[in-house]
């Protein structure tokens, strides 16, 4: 039975693939996306500089790192959002989903081909952005900490997953978020210091950030790409992390699951 469910992750995950191959000009404006992201960081750290790298200076006083770091962070959990949701409503635009629904393979299944396509391209994408930050901007990264970096961004990536499945499952009803999901992000990146150090945060703003786990994720992406900070020192976060993880994807496969079968009774699974 896992063995079958194996080989249904990674037929999605081949499906993936062959659906991103046909579109190789996607590729290639992401990579100039990441490129023309890094001019905007470099740009806004030279205006910003002098004004905020004091309150910079636990993770080296270097703003450009601390942005870019940030940056490639908020990615991870951005695409932990909105993957699946995206994903899917590809699926609805040409038709498709309802097939995808229908066949033999079973819903988390189906969650997991697509979550790990995604994660395996994010993680790529941000690993040359990282390289190009260092190469062209010169900005001191400690890449012998590269895979634990990595370890933090996937397991940001999981915790926001819960999330995103339940906002795949409104989609899927709704066929659209509005604007819920985007003023609910925008009100964590402001609070978990993405683009701002905490210090420069008003007080209250600074005492809810400590309420937001991705601001945990952030320190700990800071400390062992900008410090040299190994496991221990990160393994509190990670275990912030892990804990998110494991209460949030559960509950939005539940939500997920609620609205799937909502929409297949009101016979609008195909629909968009």
């Amino acid at each position: 039975m896992v063995r079958r469910d194996i080989k249904k992750v990674i037929a999605f995950i081949r499906k993936e693939v062959l659906t991103s191959l046909s579109y190789r000009y996607a590729f290639i404006s992401s990579m100039v996306f990441s490129l023309i992201s890094l001019l905007f960081y470099f740009a806004m750290a030279d205006v910003f500089r002098a004004a905020i790298v004091p309150a910079a200076i636990p993770y080296g006083g270097d703003y450009l790192a601390f942005l870019i770091t940030g940056a490639v962070l908020w990615q991870m959990v951005t695409f932990g959002l909105y993957s699946v949701s995206s994903s899917f409503t590809v699926e609805m635009i040409t038709g498709t989903f309802e097939t995808i629904y229908l066949s033999r393979a079973n819903l988390l299944t189906l969650i997991l081909g697509v979550s790990l396509f995604s994660l395996a391209i994010n993680v790529s994408l941000i690993v040359v952005s990282l390289l190009l930050a260092q190469a062209i901007f010169g900005v001191s990264l400690h890449f012998e900490n590269i895979l634990l970096a990595l370890m933090v961004l996937v397991m940001t990536y999981f915790s926001m997953l819960g999330i995103g499945m339940a906002v795949a499952g409104i989609t899927i009803v709704t066929k659209s978020v509005g604007q819920v999901v985007s003023i609910f992000t925008l009100l964590m990146a402001f609070l978990c210091g993405i683009l701002i150090p905490l210090e420069l945060l008003p007080p209250e703003a600074k005492q809810l950030s400590y309420l937001v786990p991705i601001t945990y994720a952030l320190d700990a992406l800071r400390n062992v790409l900008l410090v040299g900070t190994g496991f221990e020192g990160i393994l509190p976060s990670l275990i912030i992390l892990l804990i998110m993880s494991l209460v949030l994807i559960p509950i939005g496969y539940k939500v997920f699951f609620i609205c799937l079968k909502r929409a297949k009774k009101e016979g609008t699974l195909g629909q968009y």
